[in-house]
């Protein structure tokens, strides 16, 4: 029997009446060996979400537009961009479902501020306006990452550091509940953190989609392999 490909979701967001994602993510998914599976935005259906999230092998969260900062309790900064609530309350059901399953969890950029928000963690609304002196970090700004020892993250890329691509100008504050910080930046910017305990669930925040490098490969292969046990544990139990 051939072996079956993984289905991994990935969550969308909400655009003038549609529901949309960059699809260098579904790609950087099927290049690895995994199904990308597109989720819709639909709080209002909250079952037809757990059904999905109950169906796939693993989540994606992708980059996304700022959240609403209620989500951890702040109020809006002026310098805060266009938010999709409907998107976070639909990424939270699956997340949640996904979480209680087990199951790998990846999340890139904003996917990342979610994945610690999820877990009750905060976030600096705005890099320049509460770090003047960080890094610039948007537009596709360059600079070097430095990975933590005995990390998931430092066992995917066999590095101690690494130059990234930054298009964020939020960051991850206070982290979450279960999390530990796997890399920063120079300036002390979160820019990777992981679940503490034996379930993957990492969040990083450069985009690993939108390169072609030995370091991206290895952060889908590591995810969609981690997937695939997911289905050949499935079998075991069939």
């Amino acid at each position: 029997m051939n072996r079956k490909r993984p289905l991994i979701g990935i969550t969308t967001d909400i655009k003038d009446g549609h529901f949309v994602i960059e699809d260098a993510y579904a790609r950087a998914v099927a290049k690895a060996g995994g199904i990308p599976v597109l989720i819709p935005s639909m709080p209002e259906s909250p079952e037809l979400l757990k059904e999905a999230a109950s169906r796939i092998q693993g989540l994606l969260l992708p980059g996304s537009r700022d959240m609403d900062p209620g989500f951890y309790h702040e109020e809006p900064h002026p310098e805060l961009r266009p938010m999709s609530i409907e998107r976070t309350e639909s990424e939270f059901i699956v997340l949640r479902e996904s979480c209680e399953r087990k199951i790998p969890v990846l999340g890139i950029c904003g996917g990342m501020q979610l994945l610690n928000v999820f877990l009750g963690g905060s976030l600096y609304q705005d890099i320049t306006s509460f770090l003047p002196d960080a890094l610039p970090h948007e537009k596709g700004a360059v600079h070097d990452i430095v990975i933590e020892d005995d990390t998931l993250l430092g066992g995917i890329l066999g590095a101690e550091k690494l130059a990234v691509k930054s298009y964020h100008h939020q960051a991850v504050k206070d982290i979450g509940r279960g999390l530990r910080v796997s890399a920063t930046a120079p300036d002390g910017i979160v820019e990777g953190i992981e679940s503490r305990e034996a379930s993957y669930i990492l969040g990083i925040q450069w985009h690993p989609e939108r390169e072609d490098s030995e370091s991206a490969d290895r952060i889908f292969k590591s995810f969609v392999e981690e997937c695939s046990q997911e289905v050949r544990n499935g079998y075991r139990d069939e």
